[in-house]
């Protein structure tokens, strides 16, 4: 009885007459190419990701920066207060309108201001952690006396917003402004805020609501 001995073949056969070799270079290409499809994909993957994370996550925190009291008379004085705006995603882009502010003491409003309602107020479109909004309140009764501290200032804002994705319309409430009044070298009240910044309370509509 006849026996046979196969080899083991290098090569595969697809029943046509062409077949493939199988080599270390191809294992190595055929390894490379299906490694750079899996890291395409899982790069593409990440930024989606990272994309929906940036869209969910951007949103505002604001805070009253700075106050400035300066070109004090007898019973007035004008004012300059600065909000910040920070987000715990870096890289927000963000682009804000201001429509209507308003300072008060207490409930009484001291001083009101309402650029067009069609050109809106200026327009600030940078990046957060930095002075967003700027308000600059002239002629307020402002009955400070030099060294003493006033504790209850507030100020409200209008803001027409966008954010990465999301577009609204902010009213913003900086509450217990203190604002405390010394003296320049000429003698002349002038006002800044005390201690650090303070944190300001949002709501964010769709709609236009100007507070009355």
């Amino acid at each position: 009885m006849a026996t046979s001995t196969r080899q083991a073949s290098t090569t595969v056969s697809d029943g046509s007459d062409s077949a493939v070799e199988i080599t270390p270079a191809f294992f190595c290409a055929y390894y490379f190419l299906w490694t750079t499809i899996c890291l395409v994909f899982l790069m593409t993957l990440d930024g989606l990701i990272t994309l929906l994370a940036r869209k969910d996550g951007c949103y505002l925190e604001f805070f009253a920066h700075s106050v400035s009291v300066s070109n004090a008379n007898v019973s007035t004085a004008d004012w300059r207060i600065g909000l910040v705006a920070k987000s715990p995603v870096s890289g927000c882009k963000i682009s804000l309108h201001t429509i209507q502010s308003r300072l008060l003491r207490g409930d009484q409003v001291l001083s009101e201001l309402y650029p067009s309602l069609y050109g809106f107020g200026p327009v600030t479109s940078a990046k957060t952690d930095r002075p967003a909004i700027t308000l600059d309140f002239k002629t307020v009764v402002t009955p400070g006396v030099i060294g003493g501290v006033v504790w209850d200032y507030r100020v409200e804002i209008v803001v027409r917003s966008k954010v990465e994705f999301r577009r609204g319309f902010l009213t913003v409430v900086c509450r217990g402004i203190p604002v405390i009044f010394t003296a320049d070298p000429a003698g002349n009240m002038i006002g800044s805020l005390l201690g650090s910044m303070r944190r300001c309370d949002y709501i964010l509509r769709e709609r236009l609501n100007l507070p009355v």
